[in-house]
């Protein structure tokens, strides 16, 4: 069993290796420029390196820099307000409509970023519905249509973060607040926001990593953010190794992120409820501040998803080419690629999590599963970028070409952004499997495949397919990857929209937006359900 043990473990370890490959690879490029710009006894190149460094650290650098910090600024305190002042609304209060409102406002999580961007620039337009109702029209295209997009966008991390945490607070410490006289609004930020903190401080971590993966919203708007400034450094101004600079100083940033986070949990020591009755349970409102909170909330899920939601709705079903093959081709090509990648995904997120199992809850299977979550911490942009690297790299040893012409790193590249929501989704399930039966298993000396077939996969089947669809409707949302690496002449839903929104053909983008919103809806809806029914039972 032992030498079993050891062939699986070599498995888990080549498939976090090659995860790990991207981000291997960025560094190594960028420390290769380095040295080249230092080893180099060619005058002439050496002066090229130069003047490129100086050009990007002199006018470019600092510019992405200003423009990232400040739109992650707005957008964490934005998101923080937006999404505690509703969670916690939701969570202690009666209000109209206040069980609707608490499930609803999960919704903006179904329109990506990038489509809010173009739904609003189409509201906004000249002679378009806002101008025509209000007689004047907001410019969007600056870093303020970019807060509001991300932030509108992001919110429901924050949200259901936090409404998690106020749900399971316990009655005791509201009573003793009313002992000592504090007010409700005083209690909401004196007690209960700071016993929230940690998943509070989680949302916003979530938050904080999808701005700086920003891609779609950023470009299209106008904003010199990060990830937008790889794609600009790379495509707009034919200089790769500014864009790996930059891809490696994000990395760096995130991976500092998280290590931050990471130190300031493990200092924290927190308890939790575990008497459900103890629970702090909802007080009624008044009548006027009950209509008060239900027109809160419903402003802010009318702004997030109600009205994109329509537009999109009254602009692509308009679309004649509705009717045309095109479409359905285009569609069918994001399903596809879609379906092949959370298929693949789910498999070797199964895998390591098996690993993981079988390695019985050392450092080692932890650490596996750690370095395979990477990728998800990484912008999709410098995923791409330190791909594309790694693919000319074999390029130039095998004399073959696979950018452009292949499927392969595309699907590789989603594996490396997506396999950690499907070991999440995975791993979870693998929890809920007492190890007795693990136990039982081994007792009949199967090979570690046929324990996998016979007894794991029955037990995770509802767990599989959580893992495919997070995965499927995370690929037929991304942008910057399939930018990146698709193959020629074939484009997605996502690239479609984009490519007719910056043709400022925003009414056009309507149709394959309202496709992917619709299907990120449908498993976002599905999601949501399974986790009730998952709590429910246990």
């Amino acid at each position: 069993m032992r030498d079993k043990t050891k062939a699986i473990k070599v498995l888990g370890l080549f498939i976090a290796f090659l995860v790990v490959v991207p981000v291997i690879s960025i560094f190594i490029e960028f420390g290769s420029y380095l040295f080249e710009a230092f080893a180099s006894s060619d005058e002439s190149r050496l002066a090229q390196i130069s003047g490129n460094l100086s050009h990007f650290f002199e006018f470019l650098f600092f510019r992405f820099v200003k423009d990232t910090f400040i739109v992650a600024f707005f957008v964490l305190i934005i998101c923080y307000i937006l999404g505690v002042s509703t969670a916690y609304l939701v969570s202690n209060y009666n209000f109209y409509f206040c069980k609707i409102l608490e499930n609803l406002l999960i919704l903006p999580l179904a329109i990506p970023a990038y489509i809010l961007a173009f739904v609003y620039v189409g509201i906004m337009d000249y002679g378009a519905e806002f101008e025509s109702i209000f007689g004047f029209r907001i410019d969007i295209f600056n870093i303020y249509g970019v807060i509001f997009v991300l932030s509108i966008s992001l919110y429901p991390y924050v949200y259901l973060f936090a409404k998690s945490a106020f749900k399971s607070e316990s009655m005791a410490i509201y009573e003793v607040g009313k002992i000592h006289g504090y007010s409700e609004f005083k209690i909401f930020y004196k007690v209960s926001i700071k016993i929230a903190m940690p998943s509070i401080i989680a949302g916003l971590m979530l938050v904080l990593m999808e701005v700086l993966s920003d891609y779609g919203a950023s470009a299209y708007l106008g904003v010199d953010t990060f990830s937008a400034g790889i794609f600009k450094t790379w495509y707009d101004l034919g200089d790769p190794y500014s864009s790996s600079a930059l891809s490696a100083i994000l990395m760096l940033c995130v991976f500092a992120l998280m290590y931050v986070e990471y130190k300031e949990r493990q200092k924290s020591k927190f308890s939790f409820n575990q008497d459900i009755s103890e629970f702090i349970q909802k007080r009624d409102l008044s009548k006027f501040k009950s209509i008060i909170a239900t027109l809160y909330c419903f402003m802010i899920l009318f702004i997030g998803f109600i009205l994109p939601f329509i537009w999109l709705g009254y602009w692509g079903l308009k679309d004649y080419k509705l009717f045309e093959i095109d479409f359905y081709i285009l569609s069918l090509n994001s399903l596809i690629l879609a379906g092949v990648t959370g298929l693949v995904t789910t498999i070797l997120a199964f895998i390591l999590c098996f690993v993981a199992r079988v390695s019985k809850g050392g450092k080692f299977g932890f650490w596996i599963l750690k370095a395979s979550s990477v990728g998800y911490a990484i912008p999709g942009a410098a995923i791409g970028v330190s791909l594309m690297i790694a693919a000319a790299f074999i390029g130039e040893i095998f004399n073959v070409a696979i950018l452009g012409i292949s499927f392969s790193v595309l699907i590789f590249a989603y594996v490396v952004r997506f396999l950690a929501t499907a070991i999440y989704s995975i791993d979870g399930g693998f929890a809920k499997i007492h190890t007795s039966i693990d136990e039982a298993g081994y007792m009949l000396r199967p090979s570690y495949f046929i324990l996998m077939i016979k007894l794991y996969m029955p037990l995770l089947k509802q767990f599989f397919l959580l893992s495919f669809l997070v995965v499927f409707i995370d690929t037929i949302k991304e942008l910057p990857l399939t930018r990146m690496l698709s193959p020629f002449s074939f484009e997605t839903l996502s690239v479609k929209a984009f490519w007719y929104a910056t043709d400022e053909r925003i009414y056009d983008s309507a149709l394959p937006s309202l496709m992917i919103v619709v299907l990120s809806l449908f498993v976002l809806i599905f999601t949501h359900i399974f986790i009730k029914a998952k709590r429910a039972r246990s």
